[in-house]
């Protein structure tokens, strides 16, 4: 468990500034299940303007969340390609060399670099590359399935899932059948089939069909 000495540490604990108790619609979740954490990013590539985030978080893991936020906020996102756990816990010292917090384990500080990895990946949107599906082509299970491959492959070329996949390879349209749509995609870590949970769920949403059902083919 981590212990925390800082006063400054205690303080934000007390009236953290990033941190909401309620997910906002704009919020997206972590992909994985070792961390429940939503987080939103105003601003672009070149200046974050604001963050929060919410979920059931650990006392360490507010800390290093709040921390990088403060260090972030202002700055380019690339910022977060090189930032360490040890520069957040130093930035919420006291005017001592006492350190802010102690006690996290190797596998903690892993699994918040991979929440900085993925935050490092948000996916902001310029206007002319969001995809949406227009309500007055009526629902998707009606379209013919020329019409459906046609939307498929604009959704999954969008800056969204394009955002959603850096660094791994992106998914390709094999077929659809009816409401079921098969995917070449990652599917062997654990990591990636996390990405493709939100991908399929990014489909339900962008599409309005619950029973909307994306099969991995890799």
């Amino acid at each position: 468990m981590v212990k925390v000495n800082s006063s400054r540490a205690k303080k934000i604990l007390e009236t953290p500034r990033f941190l909401k108790n309620e997910i906002s619609p704009s919020m997206r979740r972590y992909p994985g299940d070792q961390i429940t954490l939503w987080m939103d990013l105003e601003g672009n590539a070149l200046s974050v303007k604001n963050l929060s985030f919410s979920g059931s978080l650990e006392n360490g893991q507010i800390l290093v969340l709040e921390s990088m936020a403060s260090l972030l906020v202002g700055k380019k996102i690339s910022l977060l390609e090189t930032l360490s756990i040890r520069e957040c816990e130093a930035f919420l010292r006291d005017r001592n060399s006492e350190a802010a917090f102690e006690g996290m384990t190797s596998e903690e500080e892993s699994l918040l670099l991979a929440v900085f990895r993925w935050i490092r990946s948000w996916p902001f949107k310029n206007p002319n590359e969001v995809y949406s599906y227009a309500k007055e082509k009526g629902p998707f299970r009606i379209l013919r399935l020329a019409d459906k491959v046609r939307e498929l492959k604009a959704f999954l070329a969008s800056a969204d899932v394009t955002s959603l996949y850096l660094g791994h390879r992106h998914p390709e349209l094999i077929d659809v059948e009816d409401l079921t749509v098969y995917v070449d995609v990652p599917y062997a870590s654990e990591e990636e089939r996390a990405l493709f949970q939100e991908l399929h769920e990014r489909g339900v949403e962008i599409f309005h069909e619950e029973e909307l059902n994306f099969i991995p083919e890799s």
